[in-house]
């Protein structure tokens, strides 16, 4: 395991953790080390509620206070959190910043958690999300013809779960996905699932743990659980894959990226070597996290026909 230099101060501080030891401690830590969703002075954050089944689920509704009279690109943004852990909150930073920088919408549903709500619990919400955001996004000042989904590592997942289910149902038209760190498979036999083993790192364990909680007794082949299971590519939006080069879902990640581009989709890649899992918030300040979000955010600008300048 070769780490970026960088990042080695980081990683010697890093205390080993496994969160599916004590789901409820890790719960609470995790809801103290994350954003406070109230609005600001450039974003305005406000709760709706969303049908689902019957499911009384919420999404937070993220707009730039400095908002025209013109309809706002919008974006579904799921959260991450090995499906267990985590709100809308564990992403209010990034949904705040893409808010604010891009004059976007940012929709980021409250989707129910594994391993209490089981597949296909936060998959039906995500994707009642999306259905409303089609349905609602014009009344609420969004310009549907640019939506867009995003999220990270399990929200990666659960953004490309919905973006081909879309496809399938022909659900609303998806312009653009981010995926960052997506853990899009549930085989652990890569040689990155193998050979990644550390306990302070997202490794091999974790990766099979979050999946046995999310799929239960539920065969991974049946619905859009696991991504990289999907038998169909075709048709998909252009998508942009932020890939760390230490994650035990690094090899499942990079050959989705080959299987959506020879199924003709626009597929960008980029794999930032050196870093593990969660590198961006582990270390936002050095600089691999530093070139690997701006570029991540300028192709999500782009994709979602946002002029920068």
């Amino acid at each position: 395991m070769v780490l970026d230099g960088e990042f080695e101060p980081v990683y010697g501080a890093m205390p080993p953790s496994n969160v599916f030891a004590d789901l409820a401690a890790a719960r609470t830590a995790l809801r103290a080390v994350s954003g406070d969703g109230r609005s600001d002075d450039a974003v305005r954050v406000e709760e709706r509620a969303v049908a689902s089944g019957g499911n009384a689920l919420t999404a937070r509704v993220y707009t730039p206070v400095s908002r025209g009279a013109e309809p706002l690109p919008v974006a579904v943004w799921m959260h991450g959190g090995g499906f267990v852990v985590g709100a809308p909150n564990v992403e209010d930073d990034t949904c705040r910043r893409l808010a604010a920088e891009l004059g976007i919408a940012v929709v980021a549903p409250d989707y129910r958690l594994a391993p209490e709500h089981p597949y296909p619990a936060a998959f039906d919400d995500c994707y009642a999300t999306l259905t409303w955001v089609g349905e609602e996004g014009g009344a609420l000042g969004f310009d549907t013809s640019r939506l867009a989904l995003g999220g990270h590592s399990a929200g990666a997942a659960l953004a490309a779960g919905v973006a081909i289910a879309a496809a399938d149902r022909s659900g609303p038209s998806i312009r653009y996905v981010y995926l960052g760190y997506p853990v899009l498979s549930d085989r652990t036999d890569t040689e990155s699932a193998c050979s990644i083993t550390d306990p302070r790192l997202f490794n091999r364990d974790g990766l099979k743990a979050m999946w046995n909680a999310y799929l239960e007794d539920g065969g991974p082949d049946s619905g859009y659980a696991v991504p990289a299971r999907a038998a169909d590519l075709t048709g998909l939006p252009p998508m942009y894959l932020m890939v760390a080069g230490v994650d035990p879902a690094r090899d499942d990640a990079l050959a989705f990226a080959a299987r959506l581009s020879a199924a003709g989709n626009q597929v960008e890649l980029h794999l930032v070597p050196g870093v593990p899992h969660m590198f961006p918030t582990l270390a936002p300040a050095i600089r691999a996290s530093r070139r690997a979000v701006a570029a991540w955010t300028s192709a999500f600008a782009h994709g979602i026909g946002v002029d920068r300048g």
